[in-house]
């Protein structure tokens, strides 16, 4: 479990879709920017230092800055990785991005740790290489469960953002991926974009806006 000193940086998302509000994780890796997954964007509030608590919600008001690369016939495609800037700067340490990146995982998050009523907490998950496995696409990590969003963490420096978290009727036992922000067109995307001035957009903005 996590100690109270540990993951700062780690941003609880509450995602209203229709009548019904679920939860994405994100990390913090600058005073205005948070990093997560795309697929978790709807309208939200993002709860910054949820751990180890309570908490400061607050209203993502700017649309989300989404990668995208060009695939075949020249089609658009968007990867499930996003950056959303806070309305306010915010005095809660960031995590560091990666510089090298062969080292071993952990992850942050709020998803059950085991099937049950309680399985829910703020947890430390090491993140073991797998040596028999398909990889499907260059950018993902496999792994096991955890939170849609959340950061994969090595000594304070960020290294992946969850992208599918399974089957939750089958806990801990259903396969997950990451988003390798290790892979260098992600790092200058989320490096470029925290920097950019205000104003510009980015390579999709506002979910199709130019």
């Amino acid at each position: 479990q996590c100690r109270p000193k540990e993951r700062h940086y780690h941003v609880k998302l509450i995602v209203s879709h229709g009548n019904k509000d679920f939860f994405c994780g994100a990390s913090l890796i600058s005073d205005q920017w948070i990093l997560t997954a795309a697929h978790c964007y709807e309208t939200m509030h993002a709860v910054l230092g949820v751990h180890p608590g309570p908490g400061e919600q607050v209203e993502i008001k700017e649309p989300p800055e989404i990668y995208t690369d060009t695939g075949k016939n020249n089609n658009q495609r968007s990867h499930d990785i996003m950056l959303l800037k806070l309305p306010t700067a915010t005095k809660i340490p960031p995590i560091a991005l990666p510089g090298s990146c062969n080292h071993p995982e952990v992850i942050a998050g709020h998803a059950a740790t085991a099937g049950g009523p309680n399985g829910e907490r703020s947890e430390n998950i090491l993140i073991i290489s797998l040596q028999n496995h398909d990889v499907s696409n260059k950018h993902y990590i496999c792994l096991t469960h955890g939170d849609s969003g959340g950061g994969v963490v090595y000594k304070n420096k960020l290294y992946g953002v969850m992208s599918f978290t399974g089957d939750m009727d089958h806990v801990c036992t259903a396969p997950a991926a990451f988003m390798d922000i290790c892979n260098q067109e992600y790092l200058k995307w989320i490096k470029d974009t925290i920097k950019k001035p205000k104003g510009k957009c980015g390579l999709l903005c506002g979910l199709g806006q130019t």
